[in-house]
């Protein structure tokens, strides 16, 4: 009944990306206002449907934050990203906000040809737990945190003067995008999103590669560090609270099934991200750590759950 809530966050996200974009080339503050501004409503009409989805789901019976299937949680990731990046909005940079618009763009846009089931339904035993809010929360606001320092830190390597930073930059951005676009002619046309998804990456990395030349290089550290330390604290206060709720559901803290191995790999990789940051490496090193932490993100929220089996695979339903 809702549902088009959703929809009307995602236009007004695209629209902030269109208008950032528009600022850069026309190069007007007033514009970068804009599309910020732009950002922070789509956030809040996100904010609404979430909290609609919750009454629905509370008025069914289900007493549970509405974070608990494939389509909720990835709702619920976008919805992070919304938050963070709204409170640091003023001090961002255009560049990140655009990037952050469009992650959670192509995210939303990629919902609507993934097939999740969007009914709510009741909780299975495992998940019944009162630590379910606390481990999901601090998880996903984690990982927001660490698109932002991806955002950041491609953004970094794709406005370097070094020729392989760029190739490196405009594949992730082009990856970023082709996403959203595949979404969108898959949904129109019903094609192979493989087929779509490698036709829009090498076309989008090439146009983006072509155009990284033009841009002045980005060296600041702040968006890449700032975001690495309060996500790191978080998903260690993430894997804390899972450990505790494993306890009550499986009988142990630890099991090491794939989530939660991943779950450590990805703390070791963000653990050796903030030793290198404390050492006071380059922007140019920690952008590529910031990359590889969040490839291996992508394998814990997204790699475990479809492809590999294990205790969490309820997060695919």
């Amino acid at each position: 009944m809702y549902s088009n809530i959703l929809s009307i966050s995602n236009f007004v996200y695209i629209a902030s990306a269109f208008v950032l974009i528009l600022s850069f080339i026309v190069g007007k503050k007033s514009l970068d206002v804009a599309g910020k501004s732009l950002f922070v409503l789509a956030f809040f009409v996100e904010f609404l449907y979430f909290t609609l989805r919750f009454i629905e789901t509370y008025q069914k019976g289900y007493d549970y934050l509405p974070v608990t299937n494939a389509f909720e949680s990835f709702i619920f990731f976008t919805l992070c990203l919304g938050f963070l990046q709204t409170l640091m909005i003023k001090k961002a940079s255009g560049f990140i906000v655009l990037f952050s618009s469009i992650v959670i763009s192509a995210t939303l846009l990629a919902l609507s040809i993934a097939g999740f089931s969007q009914h709510i339904e009741p909780l299975i035993p495992a998940l019944k737990s009162n630590w379910l809010v606390a481990h999901v929360i601090t998880s996903f606001l984690a990982y927001a945190a660490f698109a932002i320092n991806f955002v950041a830190s491609s953004f970094v390597l794709y406005s370097s003067q070094k020729r392989i930073d760029k190739i490196v930059g405009s594949i992730m951005f082009g990856g970023i995008l082709s996403l959203m676009f595949t979404a969108v002619i898959v949904s129109i046309t019903h094609s192979s999103p493989l087929v779509v998804g490698i036709v829009f990456l090498v076309l989008i990395s090439t146009m983006l590669f072509v155009l990284s030349f033009i841009l002045k290089p980005y060296t600041s550290k702040e968006w890449i560090e700032k975001p690495l330390v309060f996500g790191f604290v978080l998903l260690t206060i993430g894997i804390i609270t899972g450990s505790i709720w494993a306890k009550y559901a499986w009988g142990g803290y630890w099991s090491w099934d794939p989530k939660e191995t991943w779950s450590f790999i990805t703390w070791i990789v963000y653990l050796i991200n903030l030793h290198f940051a404390r050492k006071k490496k380059s922007a140019r090193f920690l952008a590529y750590l910031g990359v590889i932490g969040f490839l291996s993100v992508l394998i814990t929220y997204l790699g475990v759950n479809f492809v590999l089996p294990g205790l969490h695979s309820y997060g695919s339903n």
